[in-house]
Order: C-alpha cells, then structure tokens, then sequence
C-alpha cells in the first residue's frame, strides 16, 4: 500500500552513497516515503568526477540539471548539459555522466518505473576506477548474512509487505551490495534472506541502527524462530559461457 501522506524528505541529511562516483543520495523512494512510482534522488559531481556507465532494464530516467557543465554519455552519443537542461533516457540505454567544467555540478534524477526487486534497479556496466583487468577474487572480504524464518501462512502476506519496504531501504545504504528472498520448495513456511554487503563492519552499522530497528519491527511480529548467519567471503568463482 502506498504512503498517503505528504512527506519531506531533506538531501543535506541523507549520506552520499559514493562507489559509483560522485555524491550519490537517493531521497524520495519506497524505504523513505513509500512511493509506488519510482524514486528522486539528486547527483553531486566535482569537476572531472563521473558516475559509473550503467542502465536501467525496467526504468526510464528523467534528469535535470541545476548547476554546472555536464556531458552524458548514451550508447556512444554525447549529449552536453548545462543549467537549466532535461534529458531522458530509455529503458535499458547504456549512460555515464560526467562533469566537464571548473565547477561543482548538482543534478536531480527521477526513475520509474520501479524494478521488480531494488537489486534490479539499475546494472553497472563498469566498476569505478577499474583498470581492464579484473581479478578472479573480487569479492573477496565481503560480507554474506543470512537470516533463516518461519513465517505461518496466514503472516505470509504481512511478512512480504514489511520486507518490501525495507528491502528498498536498505538498497540505499552505504556497503550494501545485494539482497534476496528464498522461500523453500519443501516448506513453504521457511524463508531465507541473504544480504551482501562490502564489509560486516557497514552490516552491523546499519543492523545496529535506530532506523533498521524501526523497519523490522513489523517483519517481526510475522515470524518466528529466526536463524542468523554471517560469512567473510574467501573467493569467489564466476560462470564462463562461450
């Protein structure tokens, strides 16, 4: 059900999410004020800063530019973007914005379409500041959590609308990589959910949060004997396909 309320939510506050380049702070969404829609969120780039090339496989994204000099990359086109400037970009079209002037830049980005899940939302085609060579341990020291429940079959319901609102929180916070849902084919009362996360360090940060402690506590009152589990990722091996 979506928020019926007006809410107000202020950028200053929000911690910039920095892996893709830039300042990144997500402010309207489903974790924050319950949008149904999409999600608003604003990008500060330092001169010669860029965010990571990427694309949206269920989102269109609309950008507006406040201040400063910008070119946006799109499947091979430059598009040049000053104060003042929107620009739209399909569905599923590679981009990467950069800052080519002497200034700060500040933009406002809107994308819906929402994704069917948040880890879906956008696919990084490249990895900030990554050279050519990529190596075969790259995930190595992240965190994987996971969080075994049982959850009765009329909290089923309950259960998946309390997840929904946190999962799109936590897609905002800093360290967090990924997040799944798994429910077992043998019972369909057990459920599993398993994070990712850069590190435990920035899991516990957030687990050990007043704000964390506010989502879950409606998911709690849906399950029972709960099971926790973390992980240090050693190595990781990836699928090669001809």
């Amino acid at each position: 059900m979506s928020n019926s309320r007006v809410s107000r939510i202020s950028a200053a506050e929000i911690e910039p999410y920095r892996a893709r380049g830039g300042q990144l702070r997500m402010v309207l969404h489903p974790g924050s004020v319950g949008s149904r829609s999409g999600y608003m969120g604003t990008v500060v780039l330092q001169p010669g800063e860029y965010v990571v090339e990427h694309f949206h496989p269920y989102s269109e994204e609309f950008l507006f530019v406040v201040n400063g000099d910008l070119v946006l990359e799109a499947e091979g086109e430059d598009w040049a973007l000053g104060a003042g400037d929107g620009i739209y970009v399909p569905i599923g079209k590679r981009h990467r914005l950069r800052n080519v002037g002497t200034t700060e830049s500040l933009a406002v980005y809107h994308t819906g379409p929402l994704a069917p899940d948040p880890s879906l939302a956008h696919v990084d085609t490249e990895v900030l500041g990554e050279t050519q060579t990529e190596s075969t341990d790259a995930a190595a020291g992240t965190a994987r959590i996971l969080f075994m429940v049982t959850v009765a079959e009329e909290k089923r319901e309950g259960f998946l609308a309390a997840y929904e609102k946190v999962r799109f929180n936590v897609a905002a916070t800093p360290g967090h990589i990924r997040d799944q849902i798994c429910q077992s084919p043998d019972n369909p009362d057990k459920w599993l959910i398993v994070s990712e996360w850069d590190s435990m360090a920035e899991f516990f940060a957030w687990e050990q949060s007043t704000e964390h402690k506010e989502l879950v506590r409606p998911m709690q009152a849906c399950y029972s004997d709960p099971e926790f589990r973390s992980f240090n990722v050693v190595a990781e091996t990836k699928a090669t396909r001809s």
